[in-house]
């Protein structure tokens, strides 16, 4: 019999262009800043005021 519990797999970690934990080693790129898919930033019209907001 096995328990499905204490699974701690890390999906991300420290990005080394924004230093966000939003870094998917899985996938080689970063989901805030777009580091490792693309040289330009990652930004979206719908994210602008949310960038305002803080």
């Amino acid at each position: 019999m096995t328990t499905t519990g204490g699974v701690n797999k890390k999906n991300h970690v420290i990005c080394r262009r924004c230093g966000r934990m939003t870094y998917n080693p899985d996938k080689g790129y970063c989901s805030h800043c777009g580091f490792g898919r693309t040289s330009k930033l990652r930004a979206y019209s719908w994210s602008y005021k949310l960038d305002r907001k803080w």
